[in-house]
């Protein structure tokens, strides 16, 4: 079904009918409230952002809860300080429990804004780290591991440590303006180690930028691996987080929508802003140029809740595998419940 002006219209400006984050509440919305009091379950209507950083500065959550309604947004995700200093250079690097509680102080008073921890997976005490994240709260990770590749010997057992716990990772791919020869270490075929991570919930950012079609394609591979592995498989995400410049976006969320794979609930708005100075006009241009381009493909309200709104509910807090469209080289569904009474 193709999308109306008033669906674009009424997807586009929901997140301004909820009166205040703090507040979120839609009528019909139930969910219940979590750690931090954050909301579990379900998020409210509107429209959220996926991957925000806390850069060096005071906590001032009421600047980011400004920030995101004038932008049009009802929450999203806040991803604590860098554990080293590559980010910013000369910075002070906060120990692991002050960076945990900076980035929750941040998102303070703010059910709809939820804090991630950026860990580093080799550290030796990572998996400590994740117990010390998951009591605090933390609602999931972050990771950039630089020069050296993603998934390997020693950071299998925190991914692994992760998954348990049932939390989320997002994971930085593709081009990193980093001033370092990494690029390699971004490819999204990188990450095809993770199959070792049963039931482990994680992102690919940025569509892979430049490498969408390899990320497009490692996600069909992560899906039909449940015709060999059953439901005991990891689940991927990818994130459209700028990333692709405007000469590349068109094509790329084409390719991603229209390639065949069950993508629905599994492919999330993201601006990649700081939120000490949120880029309002940067989010807001991106939603249009997007929203633009899932017109054209033809995306109905549905569709557009779902990368604005349900994929990220679904990365937070889990979602069923088992009615998903699992692809096969000859086009069959390969879900081996296709078919078949629940």
């Amino acid at each position: 079904m193709k999308v109306t002006r008033k669906d674009f219209l009424f997807a586009g400006t929901i997140a301004s009918l909820v009166p205040s984050v703090s507040a979120a509440g839609a009528q019909g919305f139930t969910a219940r409230k979590g750690a931090l009091g954050k909301y579990v379950g379900d998020l409210p209507p509107g429209r959220y952002d996926s991957h925000t950083h806390v850069y060096p500065g005071d906590p001032d959550p009421a600047k980011i809860d400004a920030s995101f309604k004038a932008a049009g947004l009802a929450g999203g995700v806040v991803v604590s300080r860098c554990p080293n200093s590559w980010q910013v250079p000369g910075a002070k690097v906060l120990p692991p429990a002050e960076a945990m509680d900076n980035v929750i102080a941040w998102c303070d008073g703010l059910p709809t804004v939820y804090p991630f921890y950026w860990i580093d997976p080799a550290a030796p005490d990572a998996c400590d780290l994740v117990d010390m994240a998951v009591e605090k709260g933390i609602y999931g990770f972050k990771v950039i591991r630089g020069d050296r590749r993603p998934v390997d010997g020693t950071t299998l057992p925190v991914y692994r440590k992760i998954a348990s716990v049932g939390k989320p990772v997002t994971f930085h791919t593709g081009i990193l303006w980093d001033g370092r020869d990494s690029s390699d270490s971004f490819r999204p075929a990188n990450w095809e180690g993770l199959l070792e991570v049963p039931h482990l919930r994680f992102c690919l950012a940025h569509v892979s930028w430049p490498w969408c079609d390899e990320c497009i394609a490692v996600y069909g591979k992560l899906l039909n691996a449940i015709v060999r592995r059953g439901f005991n498989v990891p689940e991927m995400f990818i994130d459209v987080t700028p990333g692709t410049p405007k000469l590349y976006r068109r094509d790329a969320l084409t390719r991603l929508f229209t390639v065949g794979y069950d993508v629905a609930d599994h492919v999330m708005f993201g601006t990649d802003c700081r939120v000490n100075r949120y880029n309002v006009a940067w989010c807001t241009d991106w939603q249009r140029t997007d929203d633009a381009i899932y017109s054209e493909v033809g995306l109905d309200a549905a569709a557009l809740d779902g990368i604005y709104r349900t994929a990220l509910r679904r990365y937070l807090f889990g979602g069923d595998n088992k009615s998903r469209k699992v692809p096969t080289p000859d086009g069959r569904d390969g879900n081996p419940l296709s078919g078949k009474k629940s």
